[in-house]
């Protein structure tokens, strides 16, 4: 009897080991069809978003390595690091990830590692719908199915809560300056970018949202022109230096823009508008903050 009852025991556990192991095929962004032999131990991660998406899922410790920007949580700035547009085959192999994270872009040099047993997945969402599709997602791909969907629960609360407060408001005029290494056609977003999407829920108007790329670069005349009502730097070097603000107000021509006139110039962490991942929560929030202080605190 304690032999048969043993047996079963084994049995269950064979097919409890199985059902752990069973495949995974999942469609990602680019269309591709990635079939998983079982859940990734081993994760290599591209982008930052994905970096931080992962450590909010409590799977960090799968991630065997991340891309140079991955600097959030602190835990990633430990991992080894791959340049992710032009990476050493060589050394991604050696690391012996069973899936790599990318982005357009990013994931072709890698291709033809999956020959190897290495699987690459493209994800690269532009909305918070697209985003939240993929945290759900890759909480399927790490075992992580209840963690993620209580994670894309609260981030859908926390953006309700914005776009509650803003809905009625009046919708201010934006330029979003994302680098502005050359003062006179300094980077914006535009149409198409995670930034522009921002914007909108935020209770602003952008106005690069005509532009015919995601990241035009804006003359002062089609600034003057627009005539903002804020100018928001989300240039990275900018949060550092104590100086920026004065610096732009004091830009030639500029003094013709409203927002300077105003002194309605401020700065945010790009990182938070710019990462596709959990904390661009915060960058809706602070943005909503920006544009309607009296209702958004």
């Amino acid at each position: 009897m304690r032999r048969a009852i043993l047996l079963i025991g084994i049995a269950l556990w064979l097919l409890c080991g199985v059902a752990d192991a069973a495949p995974l095929t999942v469609i990602d962004d680019a269309g591709r069809s990635v079939t998983l032999s079982g859940s990734p131990k081993r994760i290599m991660t591209l982008t930052p978003g994905h970096t931080e998406i992962l450590f909010a899922l409590g799977a960090g410790d799968r991630i065997v390595a991340v891309d140079q920007w991955s600097d959030f949580p602190s835990a990633a700035k430990g991992k080894p690091q791959i340049v992710p547009f032009n990476p050493n085959l060589e050394q991604v192999v050696r690391l012996n990830p069973d899936l790599i994270l990318s982005t357009y872009g990013g994931a072709e040099p890698l291709l033809p590692l999956q020959r190897y047993g290495i699987s690459v997945m493209i994800f690269a969402p532009r909305t918070l719908e697209h985003l939240y599709r993929n945290i759900l997602l890759i909480g399927r791909i790490v075992d992580a199915e209840a963690r993620a969907e209580g994670l894309v629960r609260v981030m859908r609360q926390r953006v309700a809560a914005v776009t509650a407060k803003v809905r009625d408001a009046p919708r201010p005029q934006i330029f979003i300056e994302v680098d502005g290494a050359d003062p006179d056609r300094p980077f914006t977003a535009g149409p198409g970018s995670f930034v522009d999407a921002l914007v909108q829920l935020a209770g602003g108007v952008n106005v690069a949202a005509h532009s015919r790329t995601a990241w035009p670069e804006f003359s002062l005349e089609e600034l003057v022109k627009a005539d903002p009502d804020l100018i928001v730097l989300a240039d990275p070097l900018a949060p550092s230096n104590p100086d920026a603000l004065e610096q732009v107000a004091r830009r030639p021509g500029w003094g013709r823009v409203r927002a300077v006139r105003l002194g309605r110039i401020a700065t945010i962490d790009a990182n938070l508008i710019s990462r596709p991942g959990p904390r661009i929560v915060d960058g809706l929030e602070r943005l909503a903050r920006l544009l309607h202080p009296d209702r958004v605190q």
